[in-house]
């Protein structure tokens, strides 16, 4: 039996904004802080609320902007192991005359596999880290909102009348 299950976000409020640098898209954009009442769910019927929840979403993708959308590293390393480990049983094992090909094909494939993931894995990355990318940001100035294009009130903290956003 499959059990369908998570958490549903209600009501969906934009609540500030900022100039931000979002990781999937590669560059600098507009984030926006969006607030919702959250709620677990099975089969789609709500069972145990979890509260109030802000986050921040790239205005441009709509995931979270400082989320890599790499594989991290650990799991590669993980793969290594796996495959070094298949590749030690495919030598154990008999071989039947009708998997001959296979066999050998996996053998050869595996070992060539793991050598350029190793090689990949031992390659310091090259990627400037997320705080020199966020450097390079200016912070927002804007005096009209980006949402409704309401003039934005500047005091102690700059809001829209309209929408209720805040400046960040």
């Amino acid at each position: 039996m499959v059990v369908i299950y998570g958490v549903h976000h209600f009501r969906p409020r934009r609540i500030a904004f900022r100039n931000d640098y979002c990781l999937r898209c590669g560059k600098a954009c507009r984030s926006a802080q969006i607030r919702t009442f959250d709620v677990c769910h099975i089969f789609w019927i709500p069972i145990l609320p979890i509260g109030f929840w802000k986050r921040w979403v790239c205005t441009i993708c709509g995931r979270k902007p400082h989320v890599s959308p790499q594989t991290r590293r650990s799991f590669k390393w993980a793969c290594l192991i796996v495959l070094a480990v298949l590749w030690a049983a495919s030598w154990i094992g008999p071989v039947t005359p009708d998997l001959v090909a296979g066999i050998w094909l996996f053998r050869i494939g595996a070992v060539l596999c793991a050598i350029l993931l190793l090689v990949h894995l031992l390659r310091p990355p090259y990627d400037p880290s997320l705080e020199e990318k966020l450097g390079t940001v200016h912070p927002a100035a804007e005096t009209v909102c980006p949402f409704c294009g309401t003039q934005l009130i500047v005091g102690t903290r700059c809001y829209c009348p309209g929408c209720g956003v805040v400046r960040c």
